[in-house]
């Protein structure tokens, strides 16, 4: 028999009541729970993520390998002291195989896949070159950390600055003129004009070190008898030496970067080319380099932001977290790699901490006209440029250490001349 349903309206007004009261009970464990899961869940901790664009691999290797370093320490030495406003900071490396379209390729990842906050590196100008438009596009700043001509300028347009580059070597309008001017004050003889040849590596910014310097050895009386260009991949120089020893100059600048510079010196020194002039040059002497061309540097002069006899704190702790970190590594702190490195990395925590937020924006605003102690110095980040302005050092290699003879204490690149932007 079929079952009656109570229609009685206080049954039914009871049975409301008690579903109700059921409905607001299961209500009330359900969010106490998450109200619970809340507050003791931890929250995802936000890190702040530096990508370094390194040549790992390919011809300016050893640059990769100190880049690497100094990143290392400095990411290191700031998660120790509490990280970037109280954010750890992590370090995404990429190779860029010293090889253009490649850093191009490694740009766009660390900024679509791995979303880091900055950008630090590479190896060369052409490399920075490839990577800027994305950098500059995407708003992810990018400091540069190797020398060379000035890449901050908007595509050209040399008159306006990026928004998001910022240059923290020293350019060619830096250190052509004083390194110059010291060779021609202590070798100048008998009065008469100084001989100078050029050779590079076939590349943007052999190229255009070279050409500048040409014209600012030609406005200081010097008489440009040689300017030549090799392929990085050269291994055969002895046609490039006979023809620099038939044009009998009194000084061979060099402007080779990485192991093509090496191989150069290398056989430079077998043909005994470094009897029958002085040699100097720019980039081609950098510490990664001289391990590896032995006594072939000796007695040359060069100029570079950094030098491990500057006496300064901020050099000592820069010395002994590298050697207590490394304490084998047979590549000394490099001039524009590990210490480049290095100090790219505390200028972007000092931009932060002043901007007092990860906004890349406010980032940008703190940039200007920031200064920064550094190991090679007190570093001022130009607001017309964003190259930094920085010492300078005339050096001459005495027994694989840079001797210093020369200090330009305040080098500044004229607005953006000679930028490369295109």
């Amino acid at each position: 028999m079929a079952h009656k349903l109570n229609k009685d309206p206080s049954v039914v007004r009871n049975r409301i009541y008690y579903g109700v009261l059921a409905f607001l009970l299961m209500f009330g464990i359900l969010s106490a729970s998450i109200f619970f899961y809340l507050q003791n869940e931890k929250p995802v901790e936000r890190i702040v993520k530096i990508g370094v664009l390194s040549p790992i691999s390919g011809f300016m290797s050893g640059h990769g390998a100190s880049i690497n370093m100094g990143a290392a320490i400095a990411v290191e030495k700031i998660n120790k002291e509490g990280g970037i406003l109280g954010h750890q900071v992590k370090v995404i490396l990429l190779d860029t195989k010293s090889d253009p379209p490649v850093a191009a390729e490694r740009t766009r990842e660390l900024i679509g896949r791995n979303q880091v906050d900055l950008i630090i590196g590479t190896g060369t100008s052409a490399e920075t070159l490839a990577a800027i438009p994305d950098s500059e596009k995407s708003h992810t700043p990018f400091l540069y950390s190797l020398d060379g001509e000035a890449k901050t300028c908007m595509p050209n347009d040399n008159t306006s600055v990026a928004h998001w580059i910022w240059g923290t070597g020293f350019t060619e309008r830096m250190v052509v003129k004083p390194l110059l001017e010291t060779l021609a004050h202590h070798f100048v003889k008998n009065r008469r004009a100084i001989k100078i040849y050029f050779i590079g590596g076939d590349y943007v910014y052999p190229r255009t070190t070279n050409a500048y310097a040409k014209d600012v050895a030609t406005s200081l009386g010097y008489s440009v008898v040689g300017d030549e260009y090799s392929d990085t991949s050269t291994q055969d120089y002895a046609p490039v030496i006979r023809r620099i020893e038939t044009a009998k100059p009194d000084i061979l600048i060099v402007t080779n970067p990485g192991e093509s510079g090496v191989a150069f010196m290398r056989q430079a020194r077998q043909m005994g080319l470094h009897k029958k002039l002085l040699i100097s040059g720019f980039a081609t002497f950098d510490q990664e380099a001289l391990d590896a061309m032995g006594d072939a540097s000796e007695g040359v002069y060069c100029v570079n932001r950094y030098s491990r006899r500057i006496q300064s704190p901020a050099n000592a702790e820069f010395l002994s977290l590298f050697r207590t970190k490394y304490p084998t590594a047979s590549t000394l702190p490099g001039p524009t790699a590990a210490a480049g490195a290095y100090g790219a990395i505390l200028v972007a925590k000092a931009a932060f901490d002043k901007a007092g937020t990860l906004d890349r924006d406010a980032f940008a605003r703190a940039m200007d006209n920031l200064e920064v102690v550094l190991p090679q110095g007190t570093i001022r980040v130009s607001e017309k440029n964003h190259i930094f302005e920085q010492p300078i050092y005339v050096m001459q290699i005495r027994g694989g250490e840079y001797e210093i003879i020369d200090v330009i204490d305040h080098a500044m690149h004229p607005d953006l001349e000679g930028c490369s932007v295109h």
